[in-house]
């Protein structure tokens, strides 16, 4: 049986494919990891961390309407709009009239809202530096070079791969719906 820390892969499939699934088990593998420590250092009963995305996307991204947010962040609107009112109750957003409609309004990061994303980004980079530091200046920037071709690449492409999981999901549905010794005469 593999699990998501073996590195071997099946090999009937093509090259290129075996290349894509250790791909996918090294970001799953990754996720977790990185799941696990946040684990360890976030108190379950503080408050829910997650108003943090739509500000980093503000930030980054430039002041814009909730609904808007929503569909960026691939988020429902009323959670959206917990998480804004969270960030707008704690100053790091503002509210304000939408130039193009004054009848809506956009969101827009505060001053306080820049330093603190900004301070998060380097909070970060102090936690990743001792996993690169003896890691070349070359390989540094090809990672974060193919790091980020791989991130929209992904943004871009993110209703396909939800459509291939989506039909991997029911195929996977499908098997287990199959009694286990009809699978294993199938598989003789």
């Amino acid at each position: 049986m593999m699990t998501e820390t073996d590195t071997t892969a099946p090999t009937r499939l093509p090259a290129e494919a075996n290349e894509a699934a250790e791909i996918a088990d090294s970001m799953i593998t990754l996720i977790r990891l990185y799941h696990s420590i946040k684990s360890r250092l976030v108190n379950p009963a503080e408050a829910d961390p997650s108003p943090l995305f739509p500000l980093i996307r503000l930030v980054k991204g430039g002041p814009t309407r909730a609904k808007e947010l929503a569909e960026q962040l691939c988020a429902d609107p009323s959670t959206m709009s917990r998480q804004v009112a969270s960030l707008v109750k704690h100053g790091l957003v503002e509210r304000e009239a939408d130039p193009d409609d004054g009848r809506a309004s956009i969101l827009v990061p505060t001053d306080s809202g820049i330093t603190w994303v900004h301070q998060h980004y380097v909070n970060r980079g102090e936690a990743i530096e001792p996993i690169i530091s003896d890691w070349s200046a070359e390989d540094r920037a090809t990672f974060l070079r193919l790091l980020r071709r791989y991130t929209l690449t992904l943004e871009d492409r993110r209703e396909d791969v939800i459509a291939t999981m989506t039909s991997n999901h029911t195929l996977h549905q499908r098997l287990h719906d199959v009694p286990p010794q009809a699978r294993s005469e199938r598989s003789n």
